[in-house]
């Protein structure tokens, strides 16, 4: 095995070096682009995401705000989850060429769609024993 000359490791050094700062610079670019706007089937919403998945924007036809408040609370979220796994993979493709694992960017692809949250339940149901029993016994 040739051993290299000063000259020709410096050389490679520097090769090396400016193949990372490219990459870097395509990851900056690729990480700032890698939010996700997405539109619910039936066109009513529409949701940004940053690259962490936080909400930016919500834009609501005026057929949405026509459905009942249940139901459109449920398409925003669905749709907010659709932008955020998008967001998601794209970021995960980011770090591809710094030698991220492209096993993972599949992973974040299959990830099940997320169940949304149980509704909250009404006042009717709610046991409000222990907040009356505390403010009875308080004395004012």
């Amino acid at each position: 095995m040739r051993v290299q000359t000063p000259d020709e490791w410096l050389a490679d050094f520097e090769r090396k070096v400016a193949d990372l700062q490219q990459k870097a610079t395509e990851f900056k670019r690729d990480l700032e682009s890698a939010g996700s706007t997405q539109t619910s089937e039936d066109r009513t919403v529409t949701v940004t995401v940053a690259p962490n998945g936080a909400l930016l924007d919500l834009r609501l036809d005026d057929a949405a705000t026509a459905r009942p408040a249940a139901e459109l609370a449920a398409e925003i979220l669905r749709t907010a989850r659709k932008a955020r796994q998008a967001a998601a993979t794209t970021v995960a493709e980011a770090f591809v060429p710094l030698g991220g694992d492209r096993a993972i960017v599949q992973r974040v692809d299959d990830e099940p769609e997320e169940k949304p949250p149980a509704a909250p339940k009404g006042p009717e149901s709610e046991d409000y024993s222990e907040t009356t029993r505390v403010f009875d016994e308080d004395k004012w």
